[in-house]
C-alpha cells in the first residue's frame, strides 16, 4: 500500500503510464514520491496521504507538464496533452548538426514551426513549416540555376522560374532535372531523390496553403504534423547534398 492517497496515486500512475513517461514511485513520509524523466530534465509529483498534490523540480517543461497534470486531477479534467518526447526537443539542434550551413530563414521558420506545435498550435505549425520549406526549395532552384554551365540554357531556365509562383518554379526545375545528364551518382542522392522532394515539399505546401487561404476549416491531424516535423532533416539534408552537387559539378542540361 502507497503512504500517498491510494485513488490519487493511481490518477497519478494512470496519467503517467498513459503518456509514457519514465517514472519511478517510492513512499516518502506521509507521501508516494513519483520521480519522472524526460531527457536531461527530472521532475516528480508528490501525493500525499491527504489527497493533497505537490510539484517539485527546476523549472522546465516537464515541470510545466506536470503542473499541468497536478491542476487536471484537482479539477478533474482530465491529463494534459501529450509532453514532446526529449528527441523532438532536440529537432533544431539535430537540423545544425546535419546540416551545419543551412539558411537561417529556413532554421527560423522551422523553430518556430516547433514552437506551435508544442503551443497546440498545429495549424500554425503546419504553416511554418510550408515556409521553411519554401525558402529551402528556392534556395535550391538558384544553386541549380547558377551552376548551369551553358549559358544559353541558364538564361532560358530563369527565364521559365522568374517571377512565378512557387508551384510553376518547382515544376520548371523537376523538368529541367529531369533531362540533367550530371545527376549525382552518389546511391543515396540518386536512390528515390525526385520522389522524396516531391512528396516532402508538396505536402508541406499544401498544408501551408490550407491554412493560408481561409476558404475552409484545415483538416490537419497533429501527429501527421510532427511525424513532417521529424521528416523535414532528411528533406533539408537532401536538398543541400543536392545544392552542393550542383555547386561542385554544375548542370549540364
Amino acid at each position: 500500500m502507497s503512504n500517498g492517497d491510494e485513488k490519487v496515486c493511481g490518477t497519478v500512475r494512470d496519467a503517467l503510464t498513459a503518456h509514457k513517461m519514465d517514472f519511478q514511485e517510492a513512499d516518502i513520509q506521509h507521501a508516494t514520491k513519483f520521480t519522472v524523466k524526460s531527457g536531461a530534465q527530472s521532475a516528480s509529483i508528490n501525493v500525499y496521504n491527504s489527497g493533497k498534490l505537490h510539484v517539485e523540480g527546476k523549472i522546465s517543461e516537464l515541470k510545466t507538464w506536470l503542473d499541468q497534470l497536478k491542476e487536471s486531477i484537482e479539477k478533474g479534467t482530465g491529463g494534459p496533452v501529450a509532453l514532446l518526447p526529449a528527441e523532438i526537443e532536440k529537432f533544431p539542434q539535430t537540423l545544425r548538426e546535419r546540416v551545419p550551413d543551412c539558411d537561417d530563414v529556413v532554421l527560423w521558420f522551422f523553430q518556430e514551426s516547433l514552437r506551435c506545435y508544442k503551443a497546440d498550435s498545429v495549424a500554425g505549425a503546419a504553416f511554418m513549416l510550408g515556409a521553411a520549406s519554401e525558402k529551402a526549395i528556392l534556395l535550391l532552384i538558384d544553386a541549380y540555376a547558377t551552376a548551369i554551365v551553358d549559358e544559353g540554357h541558364r538564361n532560358s531556365f530563369l527565364s521559365r522560374v522568374n517571377n512565378r509562383m512557387i508551384s510553376k518554379k518547382y515544376d520548371e526545375f523537376k523538368a529541367s532535372y529531369a533531362g540533367c545528364k550530371s545527376k549525382p551518382t552518389d546511391q543515396l542522392l540518386a536512390q528515390d531523390l525526385t520522389q522524396l522532394l516531391d512528396g516532402a515539399f508538396n505536402f508541406y505546401r499544401h498544408t501551408r496553403n490550407a491554412v493560408g487561404h481561409p476558404q475552409i476549416v484545415p483538416d490537419l491531424e497533429k501527429g501527421v504534423i510532427l511525424a513532417n516535423l521529424g521528416q523535414f532533416i532528411i528533406y533539408i539534408d537532401r536538398i543541400y547534398m543536392l545544392m552542393r552537387h550542383f555547386q561542385k559539378n554544375g548542370v549540364v542540361v
